[in-house]
């Protein structure tokens, strides 16, 4: 039996907060390209949604930036290099 006036205390557990998806992409606006170039590379190379992709499109446009993917440090690298292929200016990170 426990003691009502005494606290309970939970044992402490240690989540580990370090995913395997850790990592971003993020893709910064230019007044280069235009939107539907841009929403395209981010269907064909960041897999998304054609309304994802218009999201993303926006928010860089407004903010200067936005992420655009986010998955394993190999994963990021692959899709950074594919949109720096495609002209875009992107940078990766945790």
């Amino acid at each position: 039996m426990t003691d009502p006036t005494k606290p309970i205390f939970e044992e402490e557990t240690s989540l580990k907060t370090d995913s395997v998806y850790s990592y971003f992409v993020i893709l910064f606006n230019d007044s280069i390209h235009e939107f539907a170039y841009v929403e395209d590379c981010l269907m064909k190379l960041c897999f998304k949604t054609k309304r994802d992709a218009k999201k993303i499109a926006i928010e860089a446009h407004t903010n200067g930036k936005a992420i655009c993917f986010q998955g394993s440090m190999e994963e990021c690298e692959t899709v950074a290099e594919n949109m720096t292929n495609a002209q875009l200016t992107v940078s990766f990170g945790v």
